[in-house]
């Protein structure tokens, strides 16, 4: 049976979501080139952000069926499509258009104002993201200087910069980082007080950086072993805070952090998606040597 809402989501989304899916489900036989659709609410504007993902953008069919859509009362406020040929397990593919709207949807969080990229990951629960973002604030101490790991859009550097931290933010995405620097200008946060770097992570860890607090928030895979290494044998950050949404690979690491002479301060889980088993956890670290 297809689904006909999701109860957990925002109502604006569902509307565009299966506004959507039924106009596309009007054409039979259906489009081979149709793969997914991503909707994105958000909580601090009107905006709502839909991006199409389909495997090429040839289909005649499927182009008429969105101008068909765009004129509903739903319609997103910006559409994007993206084409995604290869059979991977990634969502998006290299390329994205606009059609409509704005390149990037506002969302505000904890104080900070965010820019968000239609194929960039940005936590989409914002209320537990205040929980996260408030939690990491916590745990950083007031004077530290701040080398933000893993930091996608700025989700934690841009609230420490904007409490007076200086923070240097490590990420690997360019659309993420992009995004990240447009925050800083439409949040007004000097850039020597924040500055993104995009690079794989270990590539910065590797070479002579130093900071008094650390925080880690890694994909679902963890943190590479050398970064592990890099932070907690040779950075040594007296506070180290990690973020994981994976439980399996946050035991993993943290038996490395520990085994670097590091404890276990507090740990803290966050209900990212209620009525389903993820959850994100924040462990908050310092030095016992």
């Amino acid at each position: 049976m297809a689904v006909q809402e999701c109860p957990v989501h925002d109502e604006r989304g569902n509307a565009v979501a299966f506004g959507l899916f039924k106009s596309y489900a009007r054409m039979a036989p259906a489009p081979k080139t149709l793969k997914s659709i991503a909707v994105r609410a958000s909580a601090a504007t009107t905006e709502t952000m839909a991006t199409l993902v389909v495997t090429g953008d040839t289909d005649k069919r499927v182009r008429t069926a969105t101008k068909q859509a765009l004129a509903g009362s739903w319609a997103p406020s910006s559409f994007h499509v993206n084409v995604h040929p290869r059979g991977d397990p990634f969502i998006f593919g290299p390329e994205t258009r606009r059609i409509t709207g704005t390149e990037r949807l506002r969302e505000d969080v904890s104080g900070a104002a965010f820019l968000i990229s239609p194929t960039a990951f940005f936590q989409t629960n914002v209320r537990a993201a205040e929980i996260l973002v408030r939690l990491v604030l916590e745990a950083v101490p007031a004077d530290a200087t701040v080398l933000d790991l893993y930091a996608g859009a700025g989700l934690f550097a841009l609230p420490l910069a904007r409490r007076g931290h200086q923070v240097v933010a490590v990420e690997a995405s360019p659309t993420a980082v992009a995004d990240g620097e447009a925050s800083l200008r439409l949040n007004r946060i000097p850039a020597e007080r924040c500055r993104f770097i995009a690079k794989p992570v270990g590539a910065v860890t590797s070479r002579a950086i130093a900071a008094t607090a650390v925080v880690l928030d890694p994909p679902r895979e963890g943190c590479e072993a050398s970064v592990l290494d890099d932070v907690f044998g040779r950075i040594r950050p007296a506070t180290a805070v990690y973020v994981s949404c994976n439980p399996d690979t946050l035991s993993r690491d943290l038996k490395g952090a520990v085994r670097h002479g590091y404890e276990i301060r507090s740990i803290q889980p966050v209900d990212m998606f209620p009525h389903t088993p993820h959850i994100e956890t924040v462990v908050v670290m310092s030095t016992s040597l």
